[in-house]
């Protein structure tokens, strides 16, 4: 085998394995339909955590555990990561998080960050504290973690 024909078979494979990955168990997208049932299951799990309904929050949890297996998504992924509200990356990069709150409390996430970046401006510390803390209480109520970077969730040209 010649140097080229090594080569070309080295850059088709690394084009082809990634592919050929997504459609074996782990790293597999959701079908569309269980893409959509699962954002129901999803949205009604948000819904059921913000009244603290144990019951049906616990039953949603089952029906989302139940299509990760099915799809071999790790337990240790969260909820947030496989529901496509928001519209960005699946998954296994997940930005998922715009989009996930309500109209009202995107709006006040927005108002917090747009301040918090302003106290970051004027280096006044102790209220981009008392903002950042305002942020972390709708993540936590939304169940995103502290990880997620708050233009994650900021809508778009919020500043």
């Amino acid at each position: 085998m010649t140097k080229r024909s090594l080569g070309v078979l080295i850059v088709t494979l690394a084009m082809v394995l990634p592919a050929l990955a997504q459609y074996g168990g782990r790293g597999r997208r959701l079908s569309p339909s269980d893409q959509q049932r699962y954002d129901s299951y999803y949205s009604r799990w948000v819904q059921y955590k913000q009244r603290n309904d144990g019951d049906q929050i616990r039953s949603m949890e089952r029906r989302m555990d139940d299509v990760k297996a099915q799809y071999g998504i790790p337990e240790n992924v969260p909820y947030w990561r496989i529901a496509s509200r928001g519209g960005e990356r699946d998954w296994q990069g997940g930005y998922r998080w715009r989009s996930m709150l309500s109209p009202s409390d995107q709006q006040r996430f927005d108002s917090y960050y747009s301040r918090w970046i302003n106290y970051q401006r004027t280096n006044n510390r102790d209220q981009m504290i008392s903002m950042q803390r305002r942020m972390d209480d709708l993540k936590g109520r939304y169940n995103i973690g502290p990880e997620v970077p708050n233009e994650r969730i900021a809508s778009p040209g919020t500043r």
